[in-house]
């Protein structure tokens, strides 16, 4: 599955049942997660143990328009599936449970799409620049 910012599986409607996992917002937090590699946010469940032994509860939702997000999936997934990059300040989300969207603030939208855009390093431009494959214009 795929967990992009624009892309995931449609499974709207699908409701969280797992008892392992209470969706009420102080009992859980939302954050930007890596998982198997691709962007996503997800609610992770504050009864989850951080240890690298065991699995971890997650809400993940889908990017549906500019700050929207709504429920794609509840998976449990173990440790090494998942790395937790930022929590989000519950001041910066609106979570309405009833259709299960979360609404996020635009500098969160922002630090998102920093995360999601492709990594350059510094050793990578260098490198480049000693090829001379960057080139620098001036208007």
């Amino acid at each position: 599955m795929t967990c992009t910012t624009t892309t995931v599986l449609p499974l709207l409607g699908t409701k969280c049942d797992s008892p392992a996992f209470v969706s009420h917002s102080s009992d859980s937090y939302f954050a930007f997660a890596r998982i198997k590699g691709d962007l996503c946010l997800v609610q992770v469940s504050y009864a989850t143990p951080p240890s690298a032994l065991t699995t971890v509860d997650v809400k993940v939702f889908r990017h549906e328009f500019i700050s929207i997000f709504r429920f794609a999936e509840y998976r449990t997934l173990h440790p090494t599936d998942i790395t937790i990059l930022e929590p989000i300040n519950e001041q910066l989300t609106r979570y309405e449970e009833e259709n299960e969207t979360v609404f996020l603030a635009r500098d969160v939208m922002e630090r998102m799409r920093k995360l999601s855009a492709p990594r350059r390093s510094a050793f990578g431009m260098q490198a480049q620049k000693q090829r001379g494959l960057v080139t620098l214009r001036r208007w």
